[in-house]
């Protein structure tokens, strides 16, 4: 039996629009940033090598905002975002923390080597 894997990196942001423009804002003038978002997206856009390496994944990787969190991620990430969530069938898992997400720098390579070698498959 096969077992489904699924990848969840979960933002310390909300999707709507007020969520991001605060998010801005305390990035760029209170000095406070989220470490997934680093890795993902330049100062407004998603990076294309960001998504070129999710497509060429062979894991299922969804990046998702505080607000669109399922209530067991929810409470599985509550405080410890933002980090890297494995779901093996229904049961899920931290795989990456904030600060191993901060360590790598914004770097998508060493964010997916790092991936590479904590997913159980």
């Amino acid at each position: 039996m096969s077992n489904s894997l699924k990848i969840y990196c979960i933002y310390n942001a909300k999707s709507s629009i007020k969520g991001e423009l605060k998010y801005l804002y305390e990035k760029y003038f209170k000095d406070i940033k989220c470490s997934m978002c680093d890795i993902t997206h330049g100062v407004f856009t998603q990076k294309k090598k960001w998504a070129s390496n999710c497509s060429a994944s062979f894991l299922d990787i969804e990046c998702l905002h505080l607000d669109e969190l399922p209530k067991n991620i929810k409470d599985l990430v509550i405080n410890k975002v933002p980090c890297v969530v494995s779901q093996v069938n229904s049961t899920n898992k931290i795989v990456i923390n904030n600060k191993e997400l901060a360590n790598m720098g914004g770097d998508i390579d060493s964010f997916f080597s790092h991936l590479y070698k904590v997913v159980e498959i």
